[in-house]
């Protein structure tokens, strides 16, 4: 579990209170939402509880660090960081409510079914990003409730599907932009094999 000082949320808040760089409201809507998922993979992942309180903890600590650098800043604070901050410290306080509750009554706690997957990811990180970019632009995937799956949630996904870990997925998928050749390798490889393919499918059944 990475810390949370290597979250993209805790570079755009250390910059814009130290008026260092203007971060739009876009940038933290999406870093936020990374930081949701990273909370949700540590609750629903196979960590035991002490680790897991630990994380949460240090988490805290550098949420309310922030805090009180926000509040020792000589010009005028930055609404939306400050809003984006509150958030990320009441959920994570949140996120500690429930293990300490999950420890105190754990007869109430339902344990889910772990996702174990026997896939492996053969090709290269990047073509695998490919992938994960085409679905989350195209807002084919969605959650249990039909809202659309945040980029960092299928990037989750394929790490659990394909037992792969993603190191910085957004700086993955921006490398794809400034590629000088061809925006897409794995893609095109896919509609030939499938189209050359696909045509025996009927002859093969038979």
């Amino acid at each position: 579990m990475k810390p949370f000082t290597e979250c993209r949320i805790f570079n755009y808040f250390s910059l814009a209170f130290n008026q260092e760089h203007a971060v739009s409201q876009e940038e933290f809507f999406s870093s936020y939402t990374e930081y949701e998922q990273c909370l949700y993979d540590l609750a629903s992942g196979a960590v035991p509880v002490s680790e897991r309180l630990r994380h949460l903890l240090h988490y805290k600590v550098e949420l309310v660090s922030l805090k009180k650098l926000s509040a020792r800043t000589e010009q005028h604070p930055v609404p939306i960081a400050e809003f984006y901050l509150d958030k990320c410290l009441l959920l994570v306080e949140a996120e500690i409510k429930l293990v300490n509750f999950s420890v105190q009554y754990p007869e109430t706690i339902e344990t889910p079914s772990s996702f174990l997957s026997s896939l492996h990811w053969k090709g290269t990180l990047v073509n695998l990003m490919e992938l994960i970019s085409s679905l989350d632009y195209s807002e084919l995937v969605t959650d249990e409730s039909g809202k659309r799956l945040s980029f960092a949630g299928i990037v989750s996904a394929f790490e659990k599907l394909f037992n792969v870990s993603i190191p910085k997925p957004y700086d993955l998928r921006a490398d794809l932009a400034r590629r000088k050749k061809s925006l897409s390798v794995l893609l095109p490889k896919l509609k030939e094999n499938y189209e050359k393919n696909i045509v025996n499918c009927g002859i093969e059944s038979k």
